[in-house]
């Protein structure tokens, strides 16, 4: 087909089987073998920097670490919808929509407060990984940092985004490529939050679902809660340090 040829965008399920987009899946396929690798390595590697944490803190530096590759059909899903969003898609403007896709792989983990989130980052995860070869200050857009971690988002969803390229053996030489992923950093609350909220209301085949006006709000309402919650902790925590200092 050639490249004036319009896209069919009526359904997902035609956009699916269009030529174009038939001729990404194998590009996908070679993408997620190189993203899955990424996430290992990263839970590896944030897993050694938790126990040296915990050597100087007493604690680990995180209460769970998860990764994850995006499924095929995720993936695809979410080009339909930015093709939607665009006008007048070629096969060109859709290969580089595909590559603009930035979440092919994802890591999350969880602190056990919340004002450990930012300064654990920063004095933690972006050196030691440093150290190991990441490339740790990706700040142009779009890869700029994303803070949900105070005022949350229009759901109630608090988080802090940011992004990291890992070190990925590519042969059996040696070489290695750098491999985008997002890395998602919360709070064990919040965390919990995100969980819950993931299992009310997204829909494998439809995404995110709201099956009355009012669970928006309600779940904000909870978010807040947490947030509350998160603050009280931090203050309880820092009491006891103070008692034991004395």
């Amino acid at each position: 087909m050639g490249d004036q040829k319009a896209l069919t965008l009526e359904s997902f399920e035609e956009f699916r089987t269009h030529p174009w987009v038939q001729n990404l899946v194998p590009i996908y396929k070679r993408d997620a073998i190189l993203a899955k690798y990424a996430v290992a390595r990263l839970i590896s590697d944030l897993g050694s920097i938790s126990a040296e944490y915990a050597d100087r803190n007493g604690h680990a530096a995180f209460i769970s670490i998860e990764g994850r590759v995006k499924t095929e059909i995720s993936l695809f899903r979410k080009l339909y919808l930015k093709a939607k969003e665009s006008q007048g898609v070629t096969q060109g403007s859709l290969k580089r929509i595909y590559r603009g896709i930035k979440d092919l792989s994802g890591v999350r983990f969880s602190c056990p407060y919340l004002d450990e989130v930012r300064t654990t980052i920063e004095q933690w995860v972006r050196p030691g990984l440093h150290r190991l070869g990441y490339g740790t200050s990706l700040q142009a857009a779009p890869l700029r940092d994303k803070d949900f971690l105070d005022a949350g988002n229009e759901h109630g969803y608090r988080s802090y985004h940011f992004y990291l390229r890992v070190p990925t053996d590519v042969d059996i030489y040696g070489n290695s490529k750098l491999c985008l992923c997002e890395v998602q950093a919360r709070s064990e609350l919040q965390h919990i939050w995100a969980v819950k909220s993931h299992d009310l209301l997204y829909k494998p085949g439809t995404g995110w679902q709201y099956s009355d006006t009012h669970v928006q709000e309600d779940m904000r309402q909870v978010s807040n809660s947490l947030r509350a919650a998160d603050q009280h902790l931090v203050s309880i925590r820092d009491r006891i340090r103070r008692v034991g200092d004395t």
